[in-house]
């Protein structure tokens, strides 16, 4: 097969599932890599956020990938996933936010491999700045909240990234644009109760961020109120207040109802039994396993009855 016709193939199965594609040259990996440096060597972001959170990139991916060309970048539409967590007689849920199932990661990669390999090429899946990759690209666009929105999508998606050594090269490198609409609204800005998105920056201030401090183990630093608290993980303030979002705003996935003796175990921490066992599956089902030291305390700060 063409690889023009190849391309063409991949990009209608992708769009059948609702997803949207960008395919760059490789290279602009190093752009990748400059900007995130540039962006720390000015001060913009806290050094404990670019520990955290910047430094694992992999920015030497397509070294271990012999006759990579390409980067493939992929928006998938998520919606938030609301479970149900039984206490003490009583029924509370908790919304999980988009871009938190790793779920889609196997799904478009079993996807590209399905296409790709029988024609010679391989994909492997790239642990970049996805946001960054996906502006500079064109799939998508700043928010005033740093957040990447997709035509039609919004920002509930998930990002994805994978290394090629498909060669055709489908959107060229430009910098990253920012929304339109969002030059005269402050929607984001009134909504988020910790200040972290402010005028006099592009960049949001990341360690202000309720995401960053309800992801990371310890207790939260006495400047965060617990009212402000709205997700099982992250935050949802700017980007259900954003006009953007408008039409997927209300997308909910009905997630998995924990029992009390499950519940338990998420709270306590209990030894392995067969109520942690059944918690796990159903954590591991939302890609939350690995969330499960944080997940006691975020649910005691959310419902006050989960306070033990």
């Amino acid at each position: 097969m063409r690889e023009d016709t190849l391309k063409s193939t991949l990009f209608e199965e992708l769009a059948e599932c609702g997803y949207q594609c960008k395919i760059i040259a490789s290279d602009h990996i190093n752009d990748l890599q400059s900007e995130i440096e540039n962006q720390y060597r000015q001060g913009l972001f806290d050094e404990e956020f670019y520990t955290e959170e910047l430094s694992s990139f992999d920015f030497k991916t397509a070294d271990s990938f012999s006759g990579s060309t390409s980067l493939i970048i992929v928006a998938a539409p998520q919606p938030q996933v609301r479970v149900t967590f039984n206490w003490q007689g009583e029924s509370r849920r908790a919304i999980i936010p988009p871009t938190y199932s790793y779920a889609t990661d196997r799904q478009l990669q079993k996807l590209l491999e399905r296409q790709l390999n029988p024609a010679g090429f391989q994909v492997k899946k790239a642990n970049l700045p996805w946001k960054l990759l996906a502006a500079s690209s064109g799939l998508a666009q700043y928010g005033k909240n740093n957040i990447t929105y997709v035509a039609g999508i919004g920002s509930y998606c998930r990002l994805v990234a994978f290394v090629s050594d498909f060669p055709e090269i489908e959107s060229q490198w430009h910098a990253p644009q920012v929304l339109e609409r969002c030059e005269n609204c402050k929607a984001c800005m009134n909504a988020c109760p910790t200040g972290a998105i402010t005028p006099d920056r592009f960049l949001l201030d990341g360690a202000r961020c309720l995401t960053f401090h309800n992801e990371r183990k310890g207790e939260f630093p006495q400047w965060i109120s617990p009212s402000w608290h709205n997700c099982l993980v992250g935050c949802l303030y700017c980007q259900k207040a954003c006009p953007v979002n408008k039409d997927v705003v209300k997308s909910v996935k009905e997630g998995p109802v924990f029992s009390e003796k499950e519940t338990a175990f998420i709270l306590q921490g209990q030894p392995q039994n067969e109520n942690s066992q059944s918690a796990r599956q159903k954590l591991e089902s939302l890609d939350m396993a690995g969330y499960l030291p944080v997940l006691g305390r975020n649910l005691r700060v959310l419902h006050e009855q989960f306070r033990m």
